[in-house]
């Protein structure tokens, strides 16, 4: 299964984004732009297990 956000490096930081859509990720309304490298993988790989959990609930 591949990832559904990963991150890429911006002139401000590091963004957090949907792979499916191309777009940034939105968290409680804010767009994860500009972040430190550390806090853009942490979320990704956050959003990512909370989509796997979110997937397996619906399919059971």
């Amino acid at each position: 299964m591949t990832a559904r956000y990963d991150i890429k490096s911006e002139d401000n930081g590091w963004t957090v984004y949907d792979t499916t859509t191309g777009l940034s990720a939105e968290v409680n309304g804010c767009i994860q732009v500009g972040l430190s490298l550390d806090d853009a993988d942490d979320l990704a790989d956050l959003l990512n297990r909370l989509n796997i959990e979110q997937s397996a609930a619906v399919s059971h």
